[in-house]
């Protein structure tokens, strides 16, 4: 589950290495300790915050369930803040175009806001739109800015903070953003009943399961189509739409399993879609580095 924190960084490292060919790997390997740190922040606090509210008691995977304690879970979880924001801000403090400390600190309010009290905006359905734009637009490009070189990442003057990011980095922080979401929207589909008890509506609760497979079917054909149109107009590399193919039968296993599985069967939804969004990710990764030695 942890690849959500990686795949930001990692894919990002590999286009500032294809369009400038410099890879700082201790600077990787930093921005991607930070990146897991906060991920673990995120996950043992939501549960600490679902705990409070009782929409997971029945959940048995619940670290605070398994520990007994919420507020030891909840002191663990706040270390890893420190400690990740602390590694993250320090590294990212040094990109001279502050739209990337900017950007990582929405991307960690997203984070917050999407459980955390008063706002529970999860609880409201917007937990999608929420990780959708703190894993895409905000952290990935955000880890483009911090991996680039120093002189590529500040704007001419006059321009907005944002005009040094290609549209292909735009297109790539979407897809990155679309397939974290998908792991999201699929660890609803086994929790309808507890979700709509707790007052949460998720968008399983609102969509029920058959109009949510339908959605995900939608989603992962537009991920492949719009990645081919982009392609071909050459706002991205044909070969990352080819070799993103290649993820396409984990993609088809998601779904499949979505229209064919009911009840707690589809708890495994949330890995099968992990899975697609680790090979996704790996793929598009492999097409940026094809696309490179091809124009070699």
């Amino acid at each position: 589950m942890y690849s959500v924190g990686l795949a930001p960084v990692l894919v990002s490292a590999t286009a500032a290495f294809v369009h400038f060919g410099t890879f700082n790997p201790l600077k990787t390997l930093g921005l991607c300790i930070a990146a897991v740190a906060i991920i673990a922040w995120l996950n043992l606090s939501n549960d600490v915050f679902d705990a409070a509210t009782g929409v997971d008691k029945e959940k048995s995977e619940s670290i605070v369930n398994l520990v007994g304690n919420w507020r030891k879970v909840f002191l663990v979880a706040n270390v890893f803040l420190v400690a990740g924001a602390g590694l993250l801000f320090g590294i990212v403090s040094a990109v001279p175009n502050e739209l990337a400390t900017k950007a990582l600190y929405a991307a960690i309010c997203c984070g917050y806001v999407y459980q955390g009290p008063p706002f529970r905006w999860s609880y409201l359905g917007l937990g999608e739109p929420l990780c959708f734009l703190a894993f895409g637009p905000l952290a990935t490009n955000a880890f483009y800015l911090a991996q680039i070189p120093a002189t590529q990442a500040v704007p001419a003057a006059g321009t907005a903070l944002w005009s040094v990011i290609p549209s292909s980095m735009w297109a790539i922080s979407t897809f990155i953003g679309l397939s974290t979401t998908v792991i999201l929207f699929c660890s609803h589909f086994h929790q309808i009943e507890g979700d709509r008890a707790a007052g949460k509506m998720s968008p399983l609760v609102r969509l029920g399961v058959d109009k949510a497979t339908g959605t995900l079917k939608f989603i992962v054909g537009c991920t492949y189509s719009v990645m081919l149109v982009l392609s071909l107009f050459g706002v991205l590399p044909f070969a990352m739409w080819t070799s993103a193919m290649v993820s396409y039968g984990f993609a088809g296993e998601m779904v499949k399993f979505a229209e064919t599985k009911r009840g707690d069967e589809l708890k495994d939804l949330k890995m099968l879609a992990t899975r697609w969004h680790v090979a996704f990710s790996g793929m598009l990764m492999l097409g940026l580095v094809v696309a490179k030695l091809m124009v070699i």
